[in-house]
């Protein structure tokens, strides 16, 4: 035998053997679904107290099987916790006492979220009073700052540090402390967000929102307008409350939303406020990768497992509203929601962020919006201009941010880019930043094209200064591996580093720091 076919013969059977070695190794199993399960309105006031009197062994014995393979378990608490009597001017006040919360915490709910429309029904002072009761008995809150200029945050649910939770009301209260609970300014939410999921991709968003019309059987085209905004800008899913009845379901890039649970505790009389349902997630890298739906109905205020006759009304009422999912029977009586038709395509630009704004130029103001071209895999920016023609840039590279600011301070807002590339002075491929002028033709003119900053540049938006002046806050990392917030301002043909606004960070204490 030649010394060549020898060689040849055992690099075969060493191919051979590998092969086998690895095939009988064992393979790495998928981590396992993180659960999460959202209810809708708990009211531990009015009548719900006689109720649970009756009826509150029963409940904890059905709650420990509805949430059994559940991590985090999640309410809308529609009542102030305190024992402060200071009566909000308005039709319904509710008031409960601060043992509730103990009692919430002992059933079973993990966290309550307190961004809603009864939180200030005993003013700040209940409010408060709320939080501390809900802290003593380690029921975490949702959608409360005790400083009321820290606004919307996500607030991770547990020390794993893999689920988020933005709660959010539509709905104005005034009076003192508002600032406290987030609400009011959609607009800074789904910035928030979308910076957010950028910095940390591998987190899990869900966005529970108190919000909608009383009552009604579907959202408004406003409300489902939000939503979608909400899942471009990263939410894994989106989640309502306050209209007290089941509403629509839907899907919308592969994520759900789940407009209106219903009520899960609640005293009202009509019988579609009887019928609700739970939600449960199952999450994995930043996503969900299952979603079901618990059917429950209320009866003298407390819920049960839905019977024939309310599974079938449920089923009517999602059907009616929601042609496109489907209800699919799954396991413990539950069903599996799933997406039918184009909205259950997954692939959309990559990046977190809402797909247009407005930039303006000496010839008026004029809405830019990112496109996804599937075919040629790339976005494009389409502006539309008087003519009736368009101002069309193509991005042959990621795009992970998009917003608007008057960037060089001349009155006009000017488009914010953030493709991943190199540069022709940096050959790395990095996160950047593309400004871009609107001309006295409505065409889009390039200002400064992904010049270096200080740093390794992680995320940016333009912010007013005190004085009026726009800047450019940057999240940068440093060469230490630490993380930084930067200012620069515009000076003669491109950014300049005003001042570092903070160094050595955390990642999380640098989002916080970037966002505020």
């Amino acid at each position: 035998m030649s010394t060549r076919f020898q060689l040849l013969a055992g690099l075969l059977l060493g191919g051979v053997l590998n092969s086998a070695l690895i095939a009988c190794q064992p393979q790495p199993v998928p981590a396992a679904a993180l659960r999460v399960s959202i209810v809708g309105d708990v009211l531990l006031a009015r009548g719900v107290p006689a109720a649970l009197a009756r009826d509150s062994t029963g409940l904890a014995h059905h709650t420990r099987n509805w949430w059994a393979g559940s991590r985090y378990i999640i309410g809308n608490l529609e009542c102030p916790l305190t024992t402060h009597e200071q009566p909000a001017a308005k039709h319904f006040v509710f008031r409960a006492a601060p043992r509730w919360a103990a009692w919430l915490r002992r059933l079973g709910l993990t966290h309550v979220s307190l961004a809603n429309n009864h939180t200030f029904d005993q003013h700040l002072a209940g409010l408060r009073d709320t939080d501390q009761a809900a802290r003593a008995a380690r029921l975490g809150t949702l959608g409360y700052q005790a400083d009321s200029t820290a606004g919307c945050l996500p607030q991770l649910l547990g020390p794993d540090s893999s689920v988020a939770v933005l709660a959010y009301s539509a709905f104005r209260v005034g009076g003192a402390g508002e600032g406290c609970v987030c609400g009011r300014d959609f607009a800074r939410l789904c910035e928030r967000l979308a910076a957010y999921k950028t910095l940390f991709p591998q987190r899990a968003v869900l966005v529970y929102l108190h919000w909608g019309t009383e009552y009604a059987g579907q959202p408004t085209e406003l409300q489902q307008q939000q939503a979608r905004m909400l899942i471009d800008c990263g939410a894994a899913a989106v989640v309502g409350a306050h209209p007290h009845v089941v509403q629509t379901v839907a899907f919308y890039r592969g994520r759900p939303i789940i407009y209106s649970l219903g009520n899960f505790l609640f005293d009202q009389g009509r019988a579609a406020t009887a019928l609700a349902v739970q939600a449960d997630f199952d999450l994995r890298a930043g996503r969900v990768v299952a979603t079901y739906l618990r059917p429950l109905e209320l009866v003298h205020a407390v819920p049960h497992a839905a019977n024939a006759r309310a599974r079938a009304a449920l089923v009517a009422r999602i059907r009616r509203y929601s042609p496109g999912v489907q209800l699919l029977p799954a396991n413990d009586a539950r069903w599996r929601l799933q997406p039918t038709g184009p909205d259950a395509v997954l692939d959309s630009l990559p990046g977190f962020f809402g797909r247009q704004v407005t930039v303006t130029g000496p010839a008026g103001a004029a809405t830019a919006r990112l496109r996804w071209l599937p075919r040629a895999h790339q976005a494009q920016v389409w502006l539309p201009t008087a003519n009736g023609g368009a101002s069309v840039i193509d991005f042959r590279f990621p795009i992970y941010a998009f917003g608007a600011g008057d960037v060089d301070n001349d009155g006009y807002a000017d488009l914010l880019v953030g493709p991943i590339k190199p540069t022709r002075f940096d050959s790395a491929r990095h996160r950047r930043l593309f400004v871009y002028a609107l001309d006295s033709a409505g065409r889009l003119q390039p200002r400064w094209r992904g010049s270096r900053l200080t740093y390794r540049l992680l995320y940016f938006r333009a912010e007013r200064g005190a004085a009026g002046r726009t800047y450019v806050r940057t999240l940068e990392q440093a060469p230490d591996g630490r993380y930084c917030i930067a200012r620069y301002h515009w000076q003669g043909f491109g950014l300049a580093l005003d001042s570092f606004l903070a160094r050595r960070q955390s990642l999380d204490a640098a989002y916080q720091c970037f966002v505020l």
